[in-house]
């Protein structure tokens, strides 16, 4: 893993750490206000019900005592009908008009309440209303053996209780009365209590609260058994009682000194979850980001290892070619057996040396993200130099390379050694892996401003599976035949590097038994 791509990963990885603990947070900061605010919403509401209700409730009193007195009174002193609204319905087809009428009858019993209801509902003359509904029925017939026109006219009338006009006037003179009365004759802390256990229960609200009633300011009697001025919790307060001026100067007000426990066990549960969700998730990748440290930190003294002990076969190695050139030269009259072990010797200290060079070259490849220089290249110019490097090798096994190279543009940005050297790889591989004489088709052609190589042989092959992981390193395909053949499984991953380094493209079509087709694609300049 290079340093770039390295840094890079920490950094995505720290970074998504802290991303996921401060999501955390955001999620349990905006689950809590959320309760909050269900919570305030829910007992506003539940405040608001429980003023309604009391006034309702304190109107109907009043409408019910103004009632059981007009029905025992009879036969009002003054009644006066109002027409409310008019209108005419006529039908053309059956020569019928209907009249309608509405209006509202107000009966007056001039009588004064007694003192005890004066007290309590005012001073006002008792009054009753009634709807009354009106239908005149008009239909027009010509008689002609007189001439004339004779009109029927039925009327029909209707009285009944008009329940609405009724409350409405009650109401208007309850509340002006109302105001004048103390709170604690106009509503009980029983009452307020049962209301509001109602209201917090069908909210699901369970926690203890406190309620008081204020008048200006200032505490009335209405209050809960424990309620105290400096109540601790938050406070919720809403008007309480109106008359016909608007609110009166009462505020109910309800406190919650659990408030907070009770908020937070609506979202312990959800919020402990995740808490350790995001524990086990920060302790697995704070394990994967100290496991990929150590794997940089042993990769760094691996490739280190391997620069050193690569530089030092070389020289060995070397040493040992000049001593074999040494033993050719000095002495003519060596017999063919000791001659070809000197051969066998020479042949592998070339394939050590040539594997060194490859580690190398892999270990030059990881360290840097641009570890060589680029320059304007005839890749045609590389594929045929590298042709040469091979040439007696493919003779000797009486093969043959043939070039189709009809690319119009061969000129890319590359590093010609690294070119030249990954094509040797793939050849070497195509000759390796021939079982008969080596059959070798190089060609390349121009598409969307990139030149596509193509390397085909005539070799063993190989299945899907191999096709997967035949460019990782140190990879051999798992075959008696494939491990008479030498090697490291290098040259590939170190072809894929190259071409990687090129920003090129690389793929392979094989199939057991038939050969390998390898595509390269380069950009064009």
């Amino acid at each position: 893993m290079n340093r770039k791509l390295y840094t890079s990963l920490v950094l995505l990885m720290s970074f998504s750490l802290i991303g996921i603990i401060l999501m955390q947070g955001y999620w349990i900061y905006s689950a809590w206000q959320t309760k909050e605010e269900e919570f305030s919403l829910a007992v506003n509401r539940t405040l608001r019900e429980v003023v309604d209700e009391i006034q309702s409730r304190e109107l109907n009193d009043y409408v019910y005592t103004y009632q059981l007195l007009i029905d025992s009174l009879g036969t009002p002193d003054e009644s006066n009908f109002t027409d409310v609204f008019l209108f005419l319905d006529e039908d053309q087809s059956s020569n019928l008009s209907t009249f309608f009428a509405y209006g509202i009858l107000e009966e007056d019993y001039n009588i004064n309440l007694p003192n005890n209801l004066s007290n309590r509902y005012g001073d006002d003359n008792l009054k009753d209303y009634k709807a009354v509904k009106t239908t005149i029925v008009n239909k027009n017939i010509f008689d002609r053996r007189e001439n004339r026109l004779n009109t029927s006219i039925s009327k029909l009338k209707s009285v009944e209780d008009i329940d609405l006009f009724k409350f409405e006037k009650y109401k208007a003179a309850f509340q002006e009365y109302a105001s004048l009365l103390p709170i604690h004759k106009r509503t009980t802390s029983r009452e307020i209590q049962i209301l509001l256990n109602q209201g917090f229960n069908d909210r699901n609200i369970i926690t203890p609260y406190e309620f008081g009633i204020y008048s200006n300011g200032l505490s009335t009697k209405v209050k809960s058994n424990n309620y105290i001025e400096v109540q601790t919790g938050p406070k919720y307060s809403i008007p309480f009682l109106y008359d016909r001026s608007g609110p009166v100067p009462y505020n109910l007000v309800v406190s919650f000194p659990e408030k907070q426990e009770y908020v937070l066990s609506g979202i312990i549960g959800v919020a402990t979850l995740s808490f350790m969700l995001t524990l086990v998730i920060v302790v697995i990748s704070t394990s994967a980001l100290y496991q990929i440290i150590k794997q940089k930190k042993l990769s760094e003294i691996k490739n280190d290892f391997i620069n050193n002990i690569s530089h030092e076969f070389k020289t060995p190695i070397a040493t040992i070619n000049l001593a074999l050139d040494a033993i050719s030269s000095s002495n003519n009259n060596l017999n063919d057996k000791f001659i070809s072990y000197l051969g066998m010797i020479r042949e592998e200290n070339s394939r050590m040396l040539s594997q060194v060079e490859n580690i190398l070259r892999i270990s030059q490849l990881e360290k840097s993200s641009n570890p060589f220089d680029m320059e304007e290249t005839n890749i045609h110019e590389v594929i045929e130099d590298a042709i040469e490097h091979l040439k007696l090798i493919v003779e000797s096994k009486k093969g043959s390379i043939k070039l189709s190279l009809k690319a119009k543009n061969s000129n890319i940005n590359g590093n010609s050694n690294h070119l030249e050297n990954i094509i040797i790889n793939i050849l070497d591989n195509a000759v390796k892996y021939s079982k008969e004489n080596p059959q070798i088709v190089i060609s390349s052609t121009n598409s969307n401003k990139e030149i596509i190589l193509c390397f085909e042989d005539n070799g063993i092959g190989m299945d899907k599976n191999t096709q997967k992981l035949i460019f990782e390193k140190f990879y051999r395909e798992q075959n008696g035949d494939i491990h008479n053949i030498k090697g490291h499984g290098l040259g590939l991953s170190y072809v894929k590097k190259i071409i990687d380094f090129h920003n090129g493209k690389i793929s392979l079509e094989s199939k057991k038994g038939t050969g390998t087709k390898f595509y390269i694609t380069l950009k064009n300049i």
